[in-house]
């Protein structure tokens, strides 16, 4: 299989050029081999004629001479033949292409053509004519030395066109190896321009169209994946907004009437707060996610105790583990990697929240330091309520929440694994997650150690 489309085209054009030149030649054979042939048997003819005349009318000395001077003058090879066999010969060919049977046919009236070459060429003709003289029966044979430079000139021009005629008829059908697939290409790219990503392409060949193929049709797939996520981003989005505008809205409502004591006031007030903040909360994660995905987050990695900026964020969530009564436990050997400190908080920040939120009260949640294989493994495990394995799955999805019920109390956008794995990614590591429903998570996290 030829991977190269260069060298395919090249080829094509070479077997083109072959075939163009093979079925050039035999029609030109068809065209012009009887008709050179008569032409010339027609002008040897007249000459043999004048040859006869010329001949018989000579004394027998002068004979040789006249012939001598003919075979030198006319460029053509002459042989006389007797009843006893060869008498004169003059002229480049030693031996004229005729048999015995041939000569004595001559001898006796007939005249023999034989042709020595497929190709309709002058030179390619022994002609033999009877030649009477007053004393017996002679056969002279003639051989053209020289072609007419007209007739073969004409021959090869007939050749060259033919041949063009032949390789380009070929080539233009040979073409379509590489027009067939560009042509379905080009169908392929109007499709998705109306939004139809569901295409098929042929991509057996091996070749850069075959590739391209390959690659166009992953890119559609691709696309629509994309188009998909899309739209479920922004049914998410209308649906994260809805609820929280709609409280807000409803409870702007009731203080609007009037009627409540301070109590119900400030609880409507408290309500209204805290809806805003999750509205903050979910416009901020969905800006940080756009700045990532564009590539303009600013990243600026130093020096950074890890041990120290997990003891700090355990420190600082206090306020929502403590009340939970949960037991940390903590594995935290002194250690030091190259990463923007600011960023790898928001990655303990909502690992460490989530565990907290569904950790029931009294549970444990420890988080440990561990460094091999190059690498720095920052495993945070709860005794939580766990998740499924599709859960699992699909729980680093923007907006995707594994509690089916989409729990308010719980506060959660569905952003914060996303913005996780985004980060960890941007710091050349990866996030594994290891859970059972009813049996907790553990998210292990791995860093490049220095």
């Amino acid at each position: 299989m030829i991977k190269s489309l260069y060298l395919k085209i090249v080829l094509l054009f070479f077997a083109a050029v072959v075939i163009g030149i093979g079925g050039a030649i035999p029609v030109t054979i068809y065209l012009f081999k009887d008709q050179i042939t008569q032409s010339i048997q027609q002008e040897y003819a007249v000459r043999n004629g004048l040859i006869s005349d010329a001949f018989s009318s000579l004394a027998p000395n002068e004979r040789d001479p006249f012939l001598k001077q003919l075979s030198e003058k006319q460029k053509i090879s002459l042989w006389v033949y007797d009843r006893n066999g060869l008498r004169y010969a003059y002229g480049q060919t030693n031996k004229p292409n005729l048999t015995g049977e041939d000569i004595h046919r001559i001898q006796n009236g007939a005249e023999v053509v034989r042709r020595t070459s497929v190709l309709p060429l002058p030179t390619s003709l022994h002609m033999g004519f009877p030649l009477q003289t007053a004393d017996e029966q002679l056969a002279l044979v003639i051989h053209p030395e020289g072609t007419n430079n007209s007739q073969l000139f004409m021959i090869l021009g007939v050749l060259i066109v033919i041949a063009i005629v032949i390789a380009n008829t070929k080539f233009i059908l040979f073409t379509s190896v590489v027009v067939k697939p560009l042509k379905a290409l080009t169908a392929a790219t109007r499709k998705i321009a109306k939004g139809d990503y569901n295409i098929q392409l042929q991509t057996k060949n091996k070749d850069e169209l075959g590739v391209l193929s390959e690659q166009f049709q992953q890119m559609a797939h691709e696309m629509s994946q994309v188009e998909k996520m899309r739209q479920e981003f922004v049914s998410n989005v209308s649906h994260e907004l809805q609820t929280p505008l709609a409280s807000i809205s409803g409870f702007v409502s009731i203080l609007q009437r009037g009627g409540l004591d301070e109590a119900e006031q400030q609880r409507c007030l408290n309500i209204i707060r805290h809806e805003s903040m999750r509205l903050s909360r979910l416009s901020e994660n969905m800006l940080r996610l756009a700045t990532m995905d564009s590539n303009h987050l600013p990243f600026h990695p130093s020096l950074v105790r890890l041990d120290s900026q997990l003891r700090r964020i355990v420190v600082a969530a206090e306020p929502q583990w403590a009340p939970k009564r949960l037991n940390i436990h903590l594995e935290l050997p002194k250690t030091a990697i190259h990463a923007d400190e600011d960023l790898l908080s928001q990655v303990w920040l909502n690992i460490f929240s989530n565990s907290i939120k569904f950790t029931p009260e009294g549970g444990d949640i420890s988080i440990e330091l561990q460094a091999e294989n190059g690498e720095i493994g920052v495993i945070l495990r709860d005794t939580g309520i766990g998740m499924t394995e599709e859960d699992r799955k699909r729980v680093f999805e923007r907006f995707f929440m594994a509690d089916k019920s989409r729990n308010r109390e719980a506060e959660g956008s569905g952003l914060g694994l996303a913005i996780v794995k985004r980060v960890v990614e941007l710091h050349g590591g990866r996030v594994e997650i290891d859970c059972a429903v009813g049996k907790g998570t553990a998210v292990t996290v791995f860093l490049p150690a220095m």
